[in-house]
């Protein structure tokens, strides 16, 4: 059942695209081996719908079977499907799940998979799981993996970052990752520090600045301050590499 209905995904999208090899996308994803078909949002959202009944059809063991089999094609709608089919199952997943979803991750090739996870799966396990978590984020933030690294941080943007409710772990866990070579966990580093500068600017603005006075790279904090305009951002441009 499982590998039948894989079978009807890839061929529902190689239909719509008239696709049948998937080629490297190089707007998006200049530096990474993301491979597409070239499905169009409006298209992959009208798919998931179409498919919907299927997924809920199989047992919770079945999706995530099924996830881990999309996400193992390396092709990026595929893991994208992958990662929904998981979404679907977020209600019954646990702590006792973790090493599960550690190993997924091992499957992305995208910075979008990464945020797609984080927004559909990794933000509801936080909100219900908070502790148990932060542990998980923490040992992400030190992983090989790029898009773990990225993981840790992207958690903490949109209405998480925006609660307030994580300032203390996310200056943790962007620390740790401040000095990282990789642009893609740089921006996952700028994103969550501007997400939460909404909620907490009177802790996450002087960061910012002291970033800027360490010389990190400046990936980071001018994504940070995008939301910023006027005086406000002009004050933490002025701020330059080892001032007092």
């Amino acid at each position: 059942m499982i590998e039948r209905l894989a079978a009807d995904i890839r061929q529902a999208i190689e239909t719509v695209t008239g696709c049948h090899h998937p080629k490297p996308e190089r707007r998006f994803h200049k530096h990474s081996e993301y491979l597409s078909y070239g499905l169009k949002v409006s298209d992959f959202r009208k798919m998931l719908k179409e498919f919907r009944p299927r997924f809920l059809e199989c047992s919770f063991q079945g999706r995530l079977n099924l996830a881990v089999q999309l996400l193992k094609e390396h092709i990026g709608e595929l893991g994208h499907v992958g990662i929904h089919v998981v979404s679907l199952s977020v209600k019954e997943l646990g702590p006792n799940h973790f090493s599960f979803l550690d190993s997924l991750l091992d499957d992305f090739r995208s910075w979008s998979h990464v945020d797609h996870f984080c927004g559909e799966v990794m933000m509801p396990l936080l909100w219900k799981y908070r502790e148990e978590t932060l542990t998980l984020l923490e040992e992400w933030s030190h992983s090989p993996v790029r898009w773990k690294r990225r993981a840790s941080v992207v958690t903490f943007t949109r209405k998480v970052g925006e609660s307030g409710e994580f300032t203390g772990e996310v200056l943790r866990l962007c620390e740790n990752l401040v000095r990282d070579a990789e642009d893609i966990v740089q921006k996952g580093v700028g994103w969550a520090l501007k997400d939460n500068l909404r909620s907490a600017p009177e802790r996450i603005l002087p960061y910012i600045k002291d970033l800027r006075r360490r010389g990190v790279p400046s990936t980071i904090t001018l994504y940070a301050i995008r939301d910023l305009k006027g005086t406000q951002r002009e004050e933490v441009l002025s701020v330059k590499k080892g001032a007092a």
